[in-house]
């Protein structure tokens, strides 16, 4: 994340001016104090809600865009990019099926706070789209803004040895994160 970080015992970090503490769930006690401490099995879990935590707590009373975005591109490789205060918390593929994709979107929507937060689908895979777009509405209903985006352009081209571990398709889902697209709601 680009962050500076110091590496402290943790008796160090407890009387310390830090605003985030990172530490293991038998040294917790020790360090005892206000403010975000995080166990490190957070960061192992839920990286990106991990993260979100951490930049949050740095930006603190600086956040004046307050949103969550998460572009998905749907397909045999799912991509999801998200977008959290401007930084890019979370870039991954999910390789097994639509409902693994909605579970690692749904725990970034339901652990992140935010003011606002927009999931934004290509349209690449229109009947998987809906079928993401659809269970996100289900669970979220009018919490979460969602989006179905024309994703023409955001592939990287063929022929670029770029594809390796699926890094066209979360290329394709951070492109589809920054597009504005069509409101989906559901009949």
């Amino acid at each position: 994340m680009e962050l500076q970080f110091d590496s402290l015992s943790p008796e160090e970090a407890a009387v310390s001016n830090a605003k985030v503490i990172i530490t293991t769930q038998d040294e917790a006690g020790i360090v005892n104090k206000k403010g975000i401490v995080m166990i490190d099995t957070e960061l192992e879990k839920y990286p990106a809600i991990a993260k979100a935590k951490i930049l949050r707590s740095v930006i603190g009373e600086r956040v004046i865009d307050d949103q969550l975005i998460i572009g998905i591109d749907p397909g045999s490789r799912i991509g999801i990019s998200a977008i959290y205060l401007h930084h890019e918390i979370a870039s991954a593929v999910v390789e097994s099926s639509p409902q693994d994709a909605i579970s690692h979107v749904a725990a970034m929507l339901g652990g992140i706070e935010s003011r606002k937060k927009v999931v934004k689908i290509g349209d690449g895979n229109i009947t998987m789209a809906i079928q993401i777009a659809r269970m996100l509405k289900m669970k979220f209903k009018d919490s979460v803004s969602i989006e179905i985006v024309d994703e023409h352009g955001t592939s990287l081209p063929q022929n670029t040895d770029a594809n390796r571990r699926g890094v066209r398709d979360r290329s394709s889902a951070r492109a589809i994160a920054f597009r504005s697209g069509k409101s989906f709601t559901l009949k």
